[in-house]
């Protein structure tokens, strides 16, 4: 127990810091930028979502990416981040990298549909893995895909909470400053 507890304040003392879980192939910069993406799911998130705009954000000496969409339509409205650390990653051309991270998710969605109100909330983990390419230093073209497995909780139908994930994709376009 002694043991687990000091790598458990050995880690959180080396994340907090920022420099264990620099990204491999990205600069250190602010990161702004957007993306679009999509997901085909499975389980308490069943289904295909394509479309999704959301922010891209990479702020200076923190080692998350993270992406923050808010949507709407006429009888429904969500809200969602995603965060994802690059653990691995290296260069394949001189402009061309690819990287491998662990991430997280939370959405939340609301609606009113079939006489009666509804909503969704989901939380979980990603496995990001993509392709960068920088064909200047404060451009920058990302894809990825994203496999995701997490808890989901419904309102409507059954109500029931569940496991649910799929696999998510996203086109981006940073700019570093």
């Amino acid at each position: 127990m002694k043991k687990k507890l000091v790598l458990g304040a050995v880690l959180a003392t080396v994340m907090a810091t920022g420099t264990a879980f620099a990204s491999p192939v990205h600069p250190d910069g602010l990161g702004i930028g957007i993306l679009w993406g999509g997901n085909a799911g499975w389980g308490r998130n069943s289904s295909f979502n394509a479309g999704n705009v959301a922010l891209s954000l990479k702020l200076p000496a923190v080692p998350v990416f993270w992406g923050i969409n808010l949507g709407f339509g006429n009888h429904w409205f969500s809200i969602g981040v995603q965060g994802d650390v690059y653990i691995l990653g290296s260069e394949l051309l001189p402009t061309l990298s690819w990287f491998l991270g662990l991430g997280g998710y939370v959405n939340f969605t609301t609606g009113t549909g079939n006489y009666n109100d509804w909503a969704h909330i989901g939380l979980g983990a990603r496995l990001p893995i993509g392709l960068t390419w920088q064909p200047v230093s404060i451009f920058e073209l990302f894809l990825n895909l994203a496999p995701s497995l997490g808890i989901h909780i419904h309102t409507r139908g059954d109500g029931n909470v569940g496991l649910g994930g799929g696999i998510g994709g996203e086109l981006g376009l940073r700019v570093w400053l």
